[in-house]
C-alpha cells in the first residue's frame, strides 16, 4: 500500500515537473518570437546630414575661393567671391535692387558669398577659375549637429503597420560604438521589384567623432517595430507572473 502511494507522488511529480517544462518552454519561445519579430537590420546604411547649397542666380566667373571641402565655417565666414558681368549689367539698368540680394554685391558685380548658418563643406562643384552658370549650386554644406542615420530595409507586409515615426533605432559606428536614435521619415521605393524602405532617424550628435565619421560613413542599423501584439501581450503577462511588481 505505502509503495503504490509513493508511485502515485512521484507520478504526480513527474506531471507537474513535465508541466513546468512546457510552460517555461512556451514562454521561452514566445520570449524569441517577440525579439526576432519586432527588430529587423539594414540592407544598407549610412551617415547623411541636413544640407543647404550656395550659389547665385547668376552665371559668373569664381575669382576667389576661401574654404575647401571638409572645412567647418560659421554663420558670415566668406566662401567664395565671384564677379558676374550679367548682374552688374541688371544693376546698372536698375532691372535689380541691391537690397532685394541676399549677398553682398560691388557696382562692378563682384558677389561676396558668405556663409548662411554654420556647418562643414561637403562638396564644391566649381572652383576658383572656374564658369558658374545661372543658378548653379558652387558648393553643399552639411548643416551643424545635423547628422542623421539613412538606413534602407526589407520589411514584410505586416511589419508597416508596426512602424511609425516614434519607432526606435540603433546605429553601430565603426568604431563599434552604438547610438540610439528616433526615425522622424519614412519612404518606400520599388528596386528590381522589391520594395525598400528607407528610415531617417535622429541621432546625438555629442556621441559621434565627426572628425573620424562624416557624412557618406557606413553603419549597422537595427531598428525596433512596434511589439504591441498578441504574442507580446503573452510575453509581458508571463513576465509580470514571473516578476511580480512590488507593493
Amino acid at each position: 500500500m505505502g509503495e503504490e502511494i509513493s508511485m502515485k507522488a512521484t507520478n504526480r511529480l513527474k506531471f507537474f515537473i513535465g508541466i513546468v517544462t512546457v510552460i517555461a518552454l512556451c514562454a521561452a519561445l514566445f520570449v524569441y518570437l517577440d525579439y526576432s519579430m519586432s527588430r529587423v537590420n539594414s540592407v544598407d546604411a549610412q551617415l547623411s546630414s541636413d544640407t543647404y547649397t550656395v550659389g547665385i542666380d547668376y552665371s559668373g566667373i569664381v575669382e576667389k575661393q576661401y574654404v575647401d571641402e571638409g572645412a567647418y565655417i560659421k554663420t558670415g565666414d566668406p566662401l567664395f567671391e565671384v564677379r558676374s558681368s550679367t548682374l552688374a549689367d541688371a544693376i546698372r539698368n536698375n532691372e535689380v535692387a541691391k537690397s532685394s540680394l541676399l549677398y553682398t554685391v560691388t557696382d562692378d558685380g563682384t558677389v561676396l558669398i558668405a556663409a548662411a548658418a554654420n556647418g562643414q563643406i561637403q562638396s564644391i562643384k566649381y572652383r576658383a577659375g572656374a564658369f558658374v552658370p545661372a543658378n548653379s549650386e558652387i558648393a553643399i554644406v552639411n548643416v551643424e549637429n545635423g547628422l542623421y542615420i539613412d538606413a534602407s530595409y526589407k520589411l514584410s507586409s505586416p511589419d508597416y503597420a508596426r512602424l511609425s515615426n516614434k519607432s526606435k533605432i540603433t546605429a553601430t559606428l565603426p568604431d563599434n560604438k552604438t547610438v540610439e536614435g528616433t526615425v522622424y521619415d519614412i519612404s518606400l521605393e520599388t528596386i528590381n521589384k522589391e520594395v525598400v524602405t528607407t528610415v531617417h532617424a535622429r541621432i546625438p550628435q555629442e556621441n559621434i567623432n565627426r572628425v573620424a565619421f562624416s557624412v557618406g560613413t557606413p553603419v549597422k542599423t537595427t531598428l525596433f517595430l512596434d511589439t504591441k501584439t498578441w504574442y507580446s501581450q503573452i510575453v509581458n503577462a508571463i513576465q509580470s507572473l514571473l516578476h511580480p511588481a512590488s507593493k
